[in-house]
């Protein structure tokens, strides 16, 4: 397997917590996981293998150019440098409440979806819909996500069966 880049944001939350978990299940010499305000699009192309994580929080305010928000940062650093991530196996992973917020769940994993599928990517790990409760989803297609959906705040005692399942379908691609 070659080495995994893991980029997440936000820092001190849901999102870590899964990202550290994640980590937890790989030789520590095959994964880095590094938070996005470390890095630049650049960084990118260290990696062969990705995963990224977001949550669905504030993703109302992700076009804001704010020092905060560094999934824009990063975004606009991609098109600015013309970012080609062709054959490179990218993962996401989502967070959101679908009980708090059944209209928009793991909308974010979307949003980071959109704008790296401009760049030459190849998708892996969608998740397929089971268990949920919730009127709608943008990272829902065909019914599945475009990645891995977890609900932290309502369905915590399900992460870790589901993170080794997702990485079941994963690991094998990860070459």
């Amino acid at each position: 397997m070659k080495k995994v880049g893991l980029f997440y944001w936000p820092l001190k939350g849901n999102v870590e917590k899964v990202a550290l978990a994640i980590k937890e299940r790989f030789n520590s010499e095959d994964i880095d996981v590094i938070d996005l305000s470390k890095v630049n699009a650049k960084h990118l192309f260290y990696y062969k293998n990705i995963i990224l994580g977001s949550s669905t929080v504030g993703a109302d305010h992700w076009e804001d150019a704010t020092d905060d928000n560094k999934w824009y940062k990063l975004f606009h650093e991609m098109e600015a440098d013309k970012v080609d991530l062709m054959e490179k196996n990218i993962a996401l992973y989502g967070l959101g409440d679908q009980i708090a917020y059944p209209n928009n769940f793991v909308d974010g994993m979307e949003r980071v979806y959109s704008h790296i599928s401009k760049h030459n990517i190849n998708l892996i790990g969608e998740w397929k819909n089971e268990g949920y409760t919730f009127n709608h989803s943008e990272a829902l297609h065909n019914d599945k996500f475009r990645g891995l959906a977890l609900d932290l705040d309502n369905d915590e005692d399900t992460m870790d069966e589901k993170i080794d399942k997702w990485l079941e379908i994963i690991k094998p691609l990860l070459k």
